[in-house]
């Protein structure tokens, strides 16, 4: 071979190199890229779901009020055109916020511009009631909402929040539509109150006193009335199935058409005269019958073991 043609080939071979290896490289970077970019995305994918999903968990949560879950379920329901579910949902919240964040912050300049060309003591008077109105309105928007007192009126409004309300004393209150569900009571006393139509879904009744209480449609739902001293309530058309009534007294109530689907045990005392098993309550403390079994009575007093018809016909 000519060396005029080796040192041509030499030379392509050399310009070779260097484009080969940037090439490489370029495939490289591009690579880890494409690699970055996926891990990006899918940590994006995974942290909205994590968020939706803590959304959701939350906005059916019977123990949250109900305004969060009224927010929550907005989010969840704002359409996903962009990818960012949150990103949309959170500029709707400022527009509609933001024009009674901006309306108020303008009211207390103007005001405060009226007051500063005020001349006469009538006007300053007129400005500075004007001024200490829209500041008040600016105040409401930074502090949180002031929480009312426990009383009646607010338990059948809804609007106590609190979810331990143990040793709550209402006696003698008008709690009609009352709506507390899920919530701890135990050891409150409601005596002679008209809390019929409410609601006590799942709450901790333990050791609550209802005594000579109107308990007309009241749900007791899952609820734990474990000790819960009933005795001459008025109950018509309730619901108590999957509640607890062990040690509950219900001497002297006057019961009719009531779904008593719930547990009790040898404690709970009855009306005269009424059977629980018929009612569809549940005995959990009875023994199973047969040889060497023992019947407890309804006042939780041992009988004589049931013996065999054949053992008694050789007796």
């Amino acid at each position: 071979m000519e060396p005029d043609v080796i040192k041509t080939i030499v030379g392509y071979v050399a310009l070779a190199v260097p484009i080969t290896v940037a090439v490489g490289n370029l495939a490289r970077i591009t690579m880890e890229w494409l690699n970055q970019r996926h891990k990006i995305k899918s940590t994006v994918i995974e942290q909205t779901h994590k968020i939706t999903t803590h959304y959701l968990d939350r906005a059916l949560d019977p123990n949250v009020p109900l305004a969060l879950r009224h927010q929550l379920l907005r989010f969840l329901a704002t359409p996903d055109r962009s990818g960012s579910r949150l990103e949309n949902w959170a500029k709707g919240e400022l527009e509609r916020v933001g024009s009674i964040v901006d309306e108020t912050n303008r009211a207390v300049e103007e005001a405060e511009k009226e007051l500063h060309a005020a001349k006469t003591a009538p006007q300053v008077a007129a400005a500075e009631r004007k001024l200490s109105e829209a500041m008040k309105r600016q105040r409401s928007l930074m502090e949180p909402p002031v929480k009312p007192p426990i009383t009646a009126a607010a338990l059948r409004a809804g609007l106590v929040s609190d979810d331990d309300l143990s040793g709550l004393d209402m006696p003698n209150s008008d709690l009609k539509r009352m709506c507390l569900t899920y919530k701890k009571l135990r050891g409150a006393n409601f005596s002679g109150s008209d809390l019929s139509d409410a609601s006590l879904q799942g709450c901790d009744l333990r050791a609550t006193v209802f005594t000579n209480s109107n308990l007309s449609h009241t749900v007791f739902y899952k609820a734990d009335l474990r000790g819960a001293d009933l005795q001459r309530v008025t109950l018509v058309r309730n619901d108590f199935r999957e509640a607890h009534l062990e040690g509950a007294d219900l001497r002297g109530a006057t019961i009719e058409d009531v779904d008593f689907r719930a547990t009790y045990d040898g404690s709970t005392q009855w009306p005269e005269g009424f059977d629980p098993d018929e009612a569809g309550g549940v005995r959990v403390d009875a023994k199973p019958s047969g040889v060497g079994s023992t019947r407890q009575d309804q006042d939780g007093k041992d009988a004589q073991p049931s013996v065999p018809g054949d053992a008694l016909r050789r007796a």
